[in-house]
């Protein structure tokens, strides 16, 4: 999964829209998710979570030239609300497309 990630969030991608992009990882989260999802998977959906919001950060400074801020140029908050990046640990039987 982190290949996965790592290939999609590569700086040659940049061309593409951030909307675009971040409707592909989540498709790929959800499928990663719904497959994996048997067993004790909370510390493997924390690292891919930790992994994917590093990796679109990076993407997002270097599409938009943006110099790294004590403060944090994207915050999670801003990653995971105005993006809609699909956060795998917080999935519950409430999110609509985990299997029943």
């Amino acid at each position: 999964m982190v290949e996965n990630v790592h290939a999609l969030t590569a700086r040659a991608g940049t061309w593409q829209e951030t909307t675009g992009l971040v409707e592909k990882l989540n498709r790929t989260l959800r499928g990663w998710a719904n497959y994996f999802e048997v067993g004790t998977v909370i510390k493997a959906y924390r690292a891919i979570d930790n992994y994917t919001a590093v990796r679109l950060r990076r993407w997002l400074r270097f599409k938009h030239k943006v110099r790294r801020r004590k403060g944090g140029a994207y915050p999670l908050s801003h990653l995971y609300g105005h993006f809609r990046l699909v956060r795998l640990c917080r999935l519950g039987h409430d999110v609509s497309w985990v299997k029943a």
